[in-house]
């Protein structure tokens, strides 16, 4: 009786301990920051081909299992997310943390697709323009002098003035299609959401997060091949300074500390370098390596 007494709680325990051994599934961390765009989640499980996830209440997701280890990436949101686990009747449920918003995406793409625009104008037009507005109001002063002593001359040269005006008006307007329509596979979408590649050219790539129209990060890929050449150096230089200054960062701080950045890559090309520029707030995250370079866009 004292025999059978005894086996029954020993029973008990082996099949606890025996469960808490079938606990395989874990992760390598339970709240996961974002890092650039997104968190990645990293993980191992056994004696399993896949593995499914859920994002908050989005729908069940699933990822290969290689080598009893397994990754997938959470892209950002403007508030915490809860992503559950699980490999078959085992579950992990973990955090990724928020990330900042650089502004409304609509607003950020609207800039930048009208600056993209004035800066493929041709340089004659743009000097001219300049040259306009620089004298008007000299130009307005001198009619107004002109007006007391030759009221009828001064009409004359005002008639001239808004004729010139409406003439380099349409002007523009013709030079601003033309230069849309040359740009337009360059330009972002009006509206994006979710982590896409909005952008696809044979000097770089422009990808964005969008959360709800609130854009948290862009990220701008480019081969160091491309800085080779006197064209992919120039359309890199124009991608750059028209996001830093859509973002409401200074564009010229931006270049200079990126070329900077290049410069000490030069002399150590066996690893991939970071460093991160900051301009109004705006954080340029650049990763040089040397077939690639990033730079990521946050805040």
């Amino acid at each position: 009786m004292k025999a059978s007494r005894l086996l029954i709680p020993i029973l008990a325990l082996s099949a606890i301990l025996t469960g808490c051994g079938n606990q395989k599934l874990s992760t390598t961390k339970s709240n996961y920051p974002v890092t650039d765009m997104a968190a990645t989640i990293k993980g191992t499980v056994k004696d399993t081909n896949t593995v499914k996830y859920q994002i908050d209440d989005g729908k069940t997701q699933s990822v290969k299992v290689n080598s009893d280890n397994f990754f997938f990436t959470v892209p950002a949101k403007q508030k915490k997310q809860n992503v559950t686990i699980k490999a078959g009747s085992q579950e992990k449920k973990i955090t990724v943390g928020s990330q900042n918003k650089l502004g409304s995406y609509k607003q950020v793409a609207k800039k930048y697709n009208t600056q993209l625009v004035q800066a493929n104008l041709p340089k004659s037009l743009i000097t001219k323009a300049q040259a306009a507005q620089k004298t008007q109001k000299s130009t307005a002063a001198k009619l107004k002098a002109l007006a007391k002593s030759d009221p009828q001359k001064a009409m004359q040269e005002q008639q001239k003035l808004v004729a010139a005006g409406k003439q380099l008006q349409a002007e523009m307007a013709t030079a601003s299609k033309a230069a849309a329509q040359k740009v337009k596979n360059q330009q972002l979408p009006a509206t994006s959401e979710g982590l896409k590649t909005n952008v696809t050219t044979d000097n770089y790539q422009i990808r964005t997060n969008v959360d709800n129209d609130a854009l948290l990060s862009v990220g701008l890929i480019i081969p160091t091949s491309q800085l080779k050449t006197t064209a992919g150096q120039k359309s890199f230089g124009t991608t750059l300074a028209l996001l830093a200054n859509s973002t409401g960062a200074d564009a010229k701080k931006v270049l200079k500390d990126f070329g900077n950045q290049v410069k000490k890559q030069k002399n150590n090309q066996s690893s991939t370098q970071t460093h991160t520029i900051t301009s109004n707030g705006v954080n340029f995250k650049t990763a040089v390596s040397v077939e690639k370079i990033y730079i990521f866009i946050t805040k």
